[in-house]
């Protein structure tokens, strides 16, 4: 079965509006992942991936920073 992106988004829409779910920017703000509740684990594997990719001479834009959470 194939579902196209229309349709998929439609039937989101629909399970929000059957959930009470109303999208807001308050809300959306709220649900974003603001990398708080990061574990240890989490945060030493984001570390080692930032040290490799400046090994190769990339470095993180700050609109990166931003949609990760900062650091």
């Amino acid at each position: 079965m194939i579902i196209t992106l229309s349709d998929l988004l439609a039937g989101i829409r629909a399970r929000k509006t059957t959930l009470g779910i109303i999208d807001t920017p308050e809300r959306a703000k709220q649900m974003r992942n603001t990398g708080l509740r990061r574990t240890p684990r989490k945060r030493a594997m984001l570390d080692r991936i930032d040290e490799r990719t400046r090994a190769v001479g990339v470095e993180r834009s700050a609109e990166h920073d931003i949609k990760l959470g900062g650091k």
